[in-house]
């Protein structure tokens, strides 16, 4: 591959020169489809403002070497375009990041000329999704403004990660089962097992689950919910003493990849603790890192973020705990599912809030869409409230997607 580390050689401004075409881009796409859709200005004005995100983020607000992770995709995505990997060994050889790296070369973007080019890729993507999502009439009041401003969603989107992508297939998974669409929602699932296998495990439950309780329409109902959550403990009990060492395997291996060291880290120690820590920390890898336990200042922001949203997750469960429980239980049920799991094997602060936020993102979006939450007040205070109209947040035209 030829040196990519020419662009080292320009100033700060310099580099971001490069990509001003990926920038327009962006920014013609939203310009287009808001048109098209008729978006607010207000919302089209947000979705402007994250296309300027890659320029803020590395080298700004931290260096690019703070997540590592980002200078892999950038020489896999050059390797693939310089053809020093085909396209068909970077799919098939069982590198994740190559594979990553493979659905963001084929984007009709510019070569990504420096850590933060793919940061556009990533902004196109979130941007198609976003119109996916008001096309389909998934958005409610509250999901599509918490969509617009989550932060941590807007920095994983801006930066050149994998998760943008995780997130896309994850979510369109979902928006296809609701629709009964069998094998678009495949397609959406394969990728994940590429990309992210635990996800894969994760999401492909959830919507196999979603058609046969056909839940954008009946719902689980919480008795079902309970016995699937007995089940679950009953699985954990057996598999404790199977599971337990490939468990603390994988929370040294990701510890380690997050510059740890590995005799600083915690394991879980027996069946006991194995059990006990299976059921408590999902709400613990929610919820951290905790204010008193920030040890930087992006943390310290990320601590104040989950209050923020926690206490706007606490408000959407309790209006739809009200409007309809037999759909809210199964979206706490994969809840409480994919908090456990990551729980378990993520110590470090910085990946559960990068891990989380696509399932934060997944049900706030789809539990305000099935028990129809339009404000994050309760009904005796939002009685005189009418929902958009379905020519508000969906276009006619919008059955091309």
């Amino acid at each position: 591959m030829s040196d990519i580390n020419w662009i080292y050689n320009y100033s700060f401004l310099g580099v971001r020169l490069f990509d001003l075409p990926s920038l327009l881009m962006c920014l013609l796409l939203i310009m287009v489809l808001s048109y098209k859709f008729a978006i607010p200005v207000i919302q089209r004005f947000v979705l402007m403002l994250h296309c300027f995100l890659p320029f803020v983020l590395n080298d700004v607000l931290f260096k690019v070497n703070y997540m590592p992770d980002q200078l892999k995709y950038w020489r896999g995505v050059n390797a693939i375009r310089d053809g020093e990997i085909s396209l068909v060994e970077a799919f098939t050889g069982g590198d994740n990041v190559l594979q990553a790296s493979a659905f963001f070369s084929v984007m009709p973007f510019p070569t990504p000329v420096s850590p933060i080019s793919l940061g556009f890729y990533n902004t196109f993507i979130y941007i198609v999704l976003f119109f996916i999502l008001y096309a389909k009439n998934v958005f409610t009041k509250v999901s599509l403004w918490f969509y617009l401003l989550f932060p941590s969603m807007a920095l994983y989107t801006a930066l050149s990660l994998r998760e943008t992508l995780i997130l896309f297939f994850m979510i369109l998974s979902v928006v296809y089962a609701r629709e009964s669409k069998l094998f678009k929602t495949a397609l959406c699932v394969f990728p994940i097992l590429l990309l992210k296998f635990q996800n894969f495990y994760i999401v492909g439950p959830v919507v196999l689950l979603y058609f046969i309780f056909d839940v954008a329409k009946k719902g689980m109902g919480p008795i079902k919910a309970l016995l699937i959550g007995v089940i679950g403990f009953a699985a954990l009990l057996i598999s404790a003493p199977f599971a337990l060492p490939l468990v603390n395997k994988f929370r040294v291996a990701m510890f380690v990849e997050d510059g740890g060291d590995p005799e600083d880290i915690e394991l879980i120690a027996g069946v006991g603790d194995f059990v006990f820590q299976g059921l408590t920390s999902g709400f613990y890898f929610l919820s951290k890192p905790l204010p008193w336990e920030a040890s930087s200042a992006l943390q310290l922001i990320q601590s104040f973020e989950n209050i923020v949203v926690l206490a706007i997750l606490f408000l959407i469960t309790r209006q739809a705990w009200k409007k309809s429980i037999d759909k809210l239980a199964f979206w706490l049920l994969f809840m409480v599912f994919a908090m456990s799991v990551y729980g378990l094997v993520v110590v470090n602060y910085g990946t559960a809030v990068r891990y989380r936020y696509g399932f934060v993102v997944m049900y706030v979006l789809f539990v305000c869409a099935d028990c129809n939450i339009i404000s994050l007040r309760s009904e005796r205070k939002t009685k005189n409230y009418r929902q958009p109209s379905t020519k508000s947040l969906q276009h006619p035209s919008s059955q091309t997607y």
